[in-house]
């Protein structure tokens, strides 16, 4: 579907077509070029117009296609405030002229057009070409089309970054459609929510439709590869026949990418899926590599395709319903771009930060035995906590659509219907010390709150976002946009330990241990001091859990099985080939949920000895917690076996 000057929901971030009255179908007189539409993208720094020239020939034969493709013939003629482009060997037709066009432009001829530009832009203002990818139709004919683009900058030329928003699907095609949701809908939305992320840390922003409308898909390849943007990202939400969904995979979050591209970005990819993952809660799937799909082969800048949630599992499904979940997932594909760029910021300059030690604070590395949470609970978000005969958790809210997903409780397992109420918050990351509970009060912005252990005397220590923290001697330990801060118990200032990006932040033994994102996710340690930094084994995890010398974890370098280091990196060696997910340690046992078993947890021996299956199969993986003799999963608290 076309349309004309069509305005976007979010100023100034659109793009427009203007359109031919009538496109030529047949192929034209050799060397005689067809100009079937002009785009025009507004942006806040800049115009860019795109002229479109297009030729058709058969195709009968030729399988490779590639390597066909049109040059355009263009002159320049530059003066004071004056820019004059003609374009050659052209059948112009006829065009809707709208007020937005930056540029004047009138026939010369039957095959010739000139484009005029006035005034102080007309010297800043570049002209370039921009292939399309060549392809071959259901017709034979075999497409071929360039761009002569004009970028046109507002003002002095900046470095301002440029993404690409691509909502799935729209118009007749609804994506897919299950429990009344309607995925082009709900990738609309969240697209719209990035939009706005994005262009409030002053990106340039290009929305391929900001409305029920749907773009060809080498359209919305074309926007990036006009414009130029940084990155490319196709926002979908994903979907199975119920009758050809394993089990294993039935409720994940996977993203795409292709590795046979110009500018590859299985790097975007990765964070993209651990963003939303940790945002979400849900299952990660295995990252797709398609090098078939059109937005991800014709795009000329790095490209992903994200599938935030399965449709049709009704979990997945209700968490799109709510518009919490939807900011969420927009937060995540904005926090994992930005990461991303800035990886790429320092990989394109060289530069390397010196790592410095923290010398503002003064370290007790040593926690006393069950002065705080354990290791393997602080990784699995604080779901649960024990102390005193209590046990402390996190219980879903009754309501569906309410604006509270996980409040704080406790209860003991001593006393019947003993459960208290201990924080009307939507909570994440318990945590215990002495007489005091820690946890990030979601309903205040992710901030780190302080209170009695009956809930009482709650104050805000730490501003949001803030999660895994850990207790460390007098300090805590926490993530801030995966980053690595460390701040005094009663507050103050966070001082920020490390530049890496970090996941399964845990204290022991006076080593902060966390998985690197900054390179691959591979198990690190660092003192809280800041000293000491070093990488521990080269397997990139999808999990990992520290107790006392070892560290247990999912190694994606094979397959996601069960593996164990020691914190040293001595004696690497495998536990199980159970594809593992979440991790927990306690006593002699590692309990996992096991992919292979549909998200079923178990537990084994560090050895590899005593495998047991403890739980059934769920929906989809979530945290584990051992508190109390308890094992609490997926909102379920059960004995240990």
């Amino acid at each position: 579907m076309r349309y004309a000057g069509r305005k976007m929901l979010i100023p100034v971030l659109f793009f427009v077509w203007l359109l031919g009255a009538a496109v030529a179908v047949a192929a034209p007189a050799e060397g005689i070029y067809n100009i079937p539409e002009i785009k025009v993208f507004h942006l806040q720094d800049r115009q860019v117009v795109a002229v479109a020239v297009e030729s058709r020939i058969p195709g009968h034969g030729i399988e490779e296609v590639l390597g066909y493709r049109i040059e355009p013939s263009f002159s320049e003629k530059r003066s004071a405030n004056r820019l004059e482009v003609v374009l050659s060997n052209v059948s112009p037709g006829s065009f809707e002229v709208l007020a937005s066009a930056p540029l004047a432009f009138e026939k010369l001829g039957a095959e010739q057009v000139r484009f005029t530009l006035n005034g102080e832009q007309a010297a800043r203002t570049t002209v370039t070409t921009v292939q399309r990818k060549t392809v071959k139709g259901r017709d034979g004919m075999i497409r071929m089309r360039t761009y002569l683009v004009f970028d046109l900058p507002k003002g002095q030329r900046k470095t301002v970054p440029t993404v690409v928003l691509d909502a799935g699907h729209g118009g007749e095609d609804t994506g897919a459609v299950k429990s009344f949701i309607r995925e082009k809908d709900i990738n609309l939305d969240i697209t719209l929510r990035s939009a706005r992320l994005f262009e409030a840390q002053g990106w340039n922003v290009v929305l391929t439709r900001s409305e029920d409308v749907e773009p060809s898909l080498l359209d919305r390849a074309d926007a990036a590869n006009i414009v130029g943007a940084d990155v490319f990202i196709s926002i979908h939400n994903n979907s199975l026949p119920d009758e050809k969904i394993p089990r294993s995979r039935e409720f994940g979050t996977t993203v795409l990418y292709n590795s046979s591209a110009l500018k590859p970005a299985y790097g975007l990819a990765a964070l993209a899926q651990n963003e939303i993952i940790g945002a979400l809660g849900t299952q990660r799937e295995v990252m797709q590599d398609r090098p078939r799909l059109v937005v991800l082969n014709s795009t000329w800048v790095p490209a992903i395709l994200t599938e935030g949630v399965m449709l049709t599992n009704p979990a997945n499904a209700k968490l799109v319903l709510d518009r919490l979940q939807r900011q969420r997932m927009a937060e995540a594909i904005f926090r994992a771009t930005e990461n991303w760029r800035g990886i790429q910021v320092l990989a394109a300059t060289k530069v390397v930060s010196p790592l410095t030690a923290t010398a503002a604070l003064t370290i007790d590395t040593q926690v006393a035995a069950g002065a705080a949470n354990t290791s393997g609970n602080t990784v699995n978000h604080g779901t649960v906590a024990a102390k005193d005969g209590w046990i402390y958790y996190l219980k879903k809210a009754e309501s569906l659509y309410g604006e509270k997903e996980e409040t704080l409780w406790r209860y003991r397992p001593d006393r019947f219907l003993s459960d208290q109420l201990v924080a009307d918050v939507e909570a994440w990351d318990i945590n215990l010390d002495g007489e005091w509970l820690y946890y990030v009060n979601w309903s205040d912005g992710q901030a780190i709150y302080r209170a009695r252990t009956d809930g009482s005397e709650a104050v805000r220590l730490v501003e949001g976002p803030a999660q895994q923290v850990n207790m460390v001697g007098e300090n805590m330990v926490f993530v801030r946009d995966r980053r690595i801060y460390i701040i005094k118990r009663d507050g103050g200032m966070p001082i920020q330990l490390i530049d890496d990006a970090a996941e399964n932040v845990v204290v022991v033994g006076g080593w902060i241990y966390y998985a690197n994102g900054s390179d691959g996710f591979k198990p690190y340690r660092i003192k809280p001091d800041g000293t000491g930094r070093a990488k521990i084994v080269n397997d990139e995890t999808l999990f990992m859990t520290v107790a006392g010398e070892w560290i247990f974890y999912s190694n994606r370098t094979d397959e996601e099985k069960l593996y164990r280091v020691k914190t040293d990196g001595t004696q690497r060696g495998k536990v199980s080939n159970d594809k593992a997910g979440y991790l927990n340690v306690d006593g002699r046992f590692v309990y996992y949920t096991n992919t292979m078993q549909g998200n079923a947890v178990f537990r084994i021996q560090a050895d590899g000895s005593a495998r047991t299956k403890l739980t059934e199969g769920s929906a989809a993986a979530g945290p584990i917690g051992i508190a109390g003799g308890k094992l609490y999963y997926r909102g379920q608290f059960s004995d240990l076996k």
